[in-house]
Parts: C-alpha cells; structure tokens; sequence
C-alpha cells in the first residue's frame, strides 16, 4: 500500500475553487475523458470553459479545498498522482517512487499550489 498526503497551499488565486487529487496516470485519464491539452479554454471574461463533469472528478479523485490537507492511501500499482480543477484544467503529474517508509507504509508528502490567473485560467501545481 501506499499513502499520499497532499497539503494545498492557502492562496487567494483560486481560494474558492475545489481540486481533486486523482491517482493513475494523467495520459490515460486524458485518453478516457476526451481532454486535448492540459489547460481548459477561458471565455471573454476570463471565466474556464467546463469540459468535464464533477461527478466524473468525485468518482476518480479526492476534492482537496484551499489551504486544507487530505490523506490518500493507494493500491501498489498506482505509481502517479495528478490533480484537476472541476474545468478540467490539469497539473503536473507527480511519480510515486521511493517514498519514506512510515508504520510499513510507503508515504509521499506532496504540496499542491496555483498557477495562472492572468492570461490562462488558474490550475493546480505541485511542488
């Protein structure tokens, strides 16, 4: 088993805004979703353009709030981490290998963060 734990920096860029941690692999989450790119489109007023729903998030990942911190544990054939936003905007995926050993668990420790908000809409990042 594996464990991660994520803490979501407190920003204000996004400070309304759920994230959902989702583990497996980011490509292959793409290819079943339908999802061209990392980013998601913005309309005139700077607002993202949905391209997945929620429900879809909530039955693959873990909502994660502002400056909260969550504790996944993982089956031992998940060996990446990624997050997205409910507009399917989608951070950086993080590889899980050789994590501190914790009561016999395998355990990461991961900071999430937010990027964008000028010219792009604002997605997750970890650190």
């Amino acid at each position: 088993m594996k464990r991660i734990i994520v803490t979501r920096e407190k920003k204000l860029a996004s400070a309304l805004m759920p994230y959902w941690v989702i583990p497996g692999s980011k490509q292959a989450f793409m290819q079943q979703f339908g999802l061209d790119g990392d980013l998601c489109e913005h309309d005139a007023f700077g607002q993202p353009i949905y391209r997945i729903d929620a429900a879809i998030l909530d039955a693959n990942g873990a909502r994660i709030k502002n400056g909260e911190q969550i504790m996944l544990d993982l089956n031992d054939n998940i060996y990446s981490v990624f997050a997205s936003t409910q507009s399917a905007s989608l951070s950086n995926e993080v590889l899980l290998q050789g994590g501190q050993l914790v009561g016999g668990i395998e355990t990461y420790y991961l900071k999430m963060t937010s990027k964008g908000g000028f010219r792009t809409v604002s997605y997750p990042w970890f650190e």
